[in-house]
C-alpha cells in the first residue's frame, strides 16, 4: 500500500495544477461548486486508506449513485426479475437520450432511463420516505457505516430541471416497460427517489470505501459486513465495464480497462477487483462529461501498475485467477478458518493476486493467526508481491498479540 500511495501522490501533484473542462451547469446548483476542488482515495480490500486533497468534503454522487441503487434492486428482486425492465447492452447515445432497445426496455442501469427504472424497483410497495432510507442505510453501509449526507439545494435543483426525466419516465411507461400499470403519482414517486439518490453526499475517502467493498465482492473492507452479494456485485461490475463512462466507456476500457462510474459533480468510482477501490474527485468535466483530471489520472495510474484487467494474459507474470482460489483468498482475509479448512486440498495455496499478495499475505495483515498457522503447515510460501514485501513485512507496524504470535511463528518457518 505504502509504494501505491506514493505513487497516487506524484500522480496527484502532477495534476494539480493543471485547467481544463468545464463544471456541469445544466443543473444549477453543481456550477456553485469550486472548480479547484480535487481529491482522490484509495482503500485496500485489507482496509488500508491512504487520502490525499480534498478528501473530507462532501459532494453529490450524482450517476455515481446507480451501480449502487443496481445491487439493491438486484439483491431485493433477482437479477431475471431486474432485467425484465432494463437491459445490458450500451445504448450508442447520450445518457439522457430518448431511445430503448428492441424489447421496449432501457438499454442499461447506468443511463437516466435505466436508473430511473433501477430505482422503481427498491422498496416496492412501501412509502416514499422508507424506500429513501433504504437507500441512504445501504450507501453508509457500502461507505463503511460512514453518514451519508444529502444535499437539498441539489435535489430542488434537479427536481425544478427535470423535464427531461420526467419524459424519460412518460415514454417507459408508454411503452410499458414498467410492467406495472403505474399512475402518474407513482411516476412522480419514483422520479422523486431517482433524485434524491443523485443527491445523496459522500467523501472522496468514503468513495474509496464504496468502491472497495465492490472490488472485495461486497463486503465492506472496513467493517467486514457484508453488504451485497457476490452475483450483484459481479453483474454491477460487468455493466461499469461496459457501460460506466457515458460515451467514453469503450474507449476508457481500452486505455484503462477497469470498472468505473463517473458522475457530472466530478467523481470517478474506480474499481480494481480484489485488489483496492478508488475515488478521484475534481468538478470540471471533460466534453463527455467525465472528471477532467480523474479520466487522466486513471489512465496515469494504469500506465504506472499496469492495472487493466487483461493485462496479466498478455504479460504472462501469473496464473488466471480462478473463482475457487478468489474465494480461498477472500476467506483466508476474513479468518474464516473452517470453510477455507474445507478448501486447502482443491486450490494452490500459494496462488497469488494480480497484486502478487497471498492467501498467507491477507491472513497476516488482518491478524488472523490460526489462518496463517494453518497456511505455513500445509506448505504456504513467505513469497513477495509485486511490490516486494513479504507476510512479515505486512506486519511489522502492526500492534496486538495476534500479530507478535503471527510474526513468531513467520520467522519460525522462514
Amino acid at each position: 500500500m505504502e509504494k501505491i500511495a506514493k505513487i497516487i501522490d506524484k500522480i496527484y501533484y502532477e495534476l494539480k495544477d493543471i485547467d481544463g473542462g468545464k463544471v456541469a451547469d445544466y443543473i444549477p446548483e453543481l456550477a456553485c461548486v469550486n472548480r479547484d476542488l480535487f481529491g482522490i482515495s484509495v482503500c485496500h480490500v485489507n482496509g488500508e486508506i491512504h487520502n490525499i486533497g480534498d478528501c473530507n468534503k462532501y459532494f453529490c454522487l450524482q450517476s455515481c449513485s446507480k451501480p449502487l441503487s443496481y445491487c439493491i434492486a438486484y439483491d431485493q428482486n433477482g437479477k431475471d426479475e431486474l432485467h425484465k425492465r432494463v437491459g445490458y447492452e450500451p445504448s450508442g447515445q447520450a445518457f439522457n437520450a430518448f431511445i430503448l432497445n428492441k424489447n421496449g426496455l432501457p438499454h442499461n442501469p447506468m443511463i437516466n432511463s435505466g436508473a430511473i427504472m433501477v430505482s422503481s424497483q427498491i422498496g416496492k410497495n412501501k412509502e416514499p420516505a422508507k424506500r429513501f432510507n433504504i437507500i441512504k442505510s445501504f450507501y453508509s453501509k457500502l461507505a463503511g457505516n460512514n453518514k451519508i449526507g444529502f444535499d437539498n439545494s441539489v435535489f430542488l435543483s434537479e427536481h425544478h430541471h427535470a423535464d427531461r426525466n420526467i419524459s424519460l419516465a412518460y415514454y417507459m411507461r408508454e411503452n410499458g416497460a414498467f410492467k406495472d400499470s403505474l399512475s402518474p403519482n407513482e411516476i412522480t414517486d419514483n422520479l422523486n427517489l431517482y433524485f434524491q439518490q443523485c443527491s445523496t453526499t459522500i467523501t472522496c475517502e468514503m468513495g474509496s470505501i464504496i468502491s472497495s467493498t465492490l472490488a472485495n465482492g461486497g463486503i465492506c473492507p472496513t467493517t467486514k459486513e457484508e453488504v451485497c452479494s457476490n452475483n450483484s456485485v459481479k453483474d454491477c461490475l460487468t455493466l461499469m465495464y461496459g457501460c460506466g463512462m457515458y460515451d467514453y466507456s469503450g474507449e476508457f476500457s481500452f486505455e484503462v480497462g477497469l470498472p468505473a462510474k463517473s458522475g457530472v459533480s466530478g467523481c470517478i468510482l474506480l474499481v480494481v477487483p480484489n485488489m483496492m477501490g478508488i475515488c478521484i474527485w475534481s468538478p470540471p468535466l471533460d466534453d463527455q462529461g467525465n472528471s477532467f483530471k480523474g479520466i487522466e489520472f486513471c489512465k496515469r495510474l494504469n500506465n504506472e501498475l499496469d492495472l487493466h484487467i487483461f493485462h496479466n494474459i498478455i504479460s504472462n507474470k501469473i496464473d488466471l485467477i480462478d473463482s475457487l482460489s478468489v474465494k480461498f483468498l477472500q476467506l483466508c482475509s476474513h479468518g474464516k478458518i473452517e470453510e477455507l479448512t474445507k478448501l486447502l486440498n482443491k486450490v494452490n495455496i500459494n496462488f497469488c493476486d494480480y497484486d502478487k499478495r497471498t492467501p498467507l499475505h491477507l491472513a497476516s495483515s488482518e491478524g488472523h493467526y490460526d489462518v496463517v498457522k494453518l497456511l505455513l503447515e500445509n506448505g504456504a510460501k513467505i513469497s513477495k508481491d509485486r511490490w516486494g514485501n513479504n507476510a512479515i513485512d505486512e506486519i511489522k507496524d502492526k500492534e496486538g498479540e495476534n500479530y507478535s504470535k503471527i510474526h513468531e511463528i513467520l520467522i519460525k518457518f522462514m
